[in-house]
């Protein structure tokens, strides 16, 4: 069984029931938008032609490269530790968002992923777990005027 493109065809069938289904069912539209991005279903049908695209460019490669007789099939003897401690984090994050706000909550979050993806140098870590949020907070709020939660940060932020 050729698990890459099983792989890539339920990617992008996940992409194409998000993009064809799930979005023009759930996201109600209003009747003008001055600006494409500035629409609901803009960035989820983003994100969902995206997914379709990754998911047929696997299954394409898949089909395309040679197979190996025998794959390892031994996984990370921390994988199953490892994978409770993201979705830990995705939960602390989702829980803390509104609270310490996105950019705190944010750097706290990419900081620990990048810990638990093994990343432990000081000088790669912390700038991208500062900068990102902040790139994000800058985009969300002056590009696509969408508000974002501020938490503790917001006597710093709001009048930037």
């Amino acid at each position: 069984m050729n698990k890459d493109l099983w792989s890539g065809v339920l990617f992008a069938g996940l992409g194409a029931l998000v993009a064809f289904v799930l979005i023009p069912v759930g996201v109600d539209e209003p009747r003008r938008i001055k600006y494409a991005a500035l629409a609901p279903s803009y960035y989820p049908g983003l994100v969902a032609f995206a997914m379709i695209v990754l998911g047929a460019t696997v299954a394409g490669r898949s089909l395309l490269t040679p197979r190996p007789e025998a794959r390892p099939t031994e996984m990370r003897p921390d994988a199953t530790r490892r994978t409770t401690l993201i979705f830990g984090l995705l939960l602390a994050y989702s829980l803390t968002v509104s609270w310490l706000g996105f950019v705190l909550a944010s750097t706290c979050a990419l900081g620990g992923a990048l810990w638990l993806a093994g990343e432990r140098r000081p000088t790669v870590m912390l700038p991208i777990a500062l900068i990102l949020p902040l790139l994000l907070y800058f985009f969300f709020l002056k590009v696509a005027k969408v508000p974002i939660p501020l938490g503790v940060l917001a006597p710093l932020l709001q009048g930037i």
